[in-house]
């Protein structure tokens, strides 16, 4: 049980350093830890019971490693970059075999829990999550089948021009047919 205190007198200190947590405290009347704490709380009962627990992820997934990614472009060395993007790509990675996969894992239970979880243990700079599922087994994967994946998003990328091109000009002449229609319509209106 002492153990336990002593945990929570040390986190209660580290609390000290968020003003905003002294703000709240000030204006409910409610000790910091415990706003933590009932934060905490709704944050996994939010996870647990599924109601926006996707949006929550996805938000996880995105905001906080966007804005480490825009600091670490920002900054003078290379090392956070490197992170950020080994990041990226196993994020890409993990949403592309999540899309084949969703309706069979959305009946997992806790499954939002444990991308939760994922999801932080890939972005965290010091688990490095990301940087251990590259190396072991994308980079591995990537350099394995590179030269089939560069040829098939060549040969993608020379057979789209004419689908681009048709699409634009179908795009065009229903535009020009809609502002036809608007002006002769408008026309009948005057009349």
């Amino acid at each position: 049980m002492d153990k336990v205190q002593v945990a929570l007198d040390k986190f209660s200190r580290n609390l000290e350093k968020y003003p905003q947590l002294q703000e709240l405290e000030n204006k409910f009347g409610v000790p910091k830890l415990y706003i933590v704490g009932g934060g905490a709380g709704v944050l996994l009962l939010v996870l647990f019971f599924g109601f926006g627990a996707g949006m929550l992820c996805n938000l996880v997934g995105f905001i906080y490693p966007a804005y480490m990614s825009f600091k670490a472009i920002e900054s003078e060395g290379s090392d956070d970059d490197t992170q950020w993007l080994t990041y990226w790509v196993v994020y890409a990675c993990f949403n592309m075999l999540e899309v084949f996969v969703d309706t069979i894992l959305f009946w997992v239970p806790f499954y939002f829990a444990f991308k939760f979880g994922f999801l932080v243990w890939c972005f965290l700079p010091n688990t490095q999550g990301a940087a251990f599922l590259y190396h072991h087994f994308l980079a591995p994967f990537l350099r394995k089948h590179e030269s089939r994946i560069d040829s098939t998003l060549e040969h993608a990328r020379e057979n789209s021009g004419g689908f681009v091109s048709e699409l634009s000009q179908a795009a065009t002449d229903l535009g020009s047919k809609a502002v036809a229609k608007g002006v002769e319509y408008k026309m009948n209106q005057q009349q």
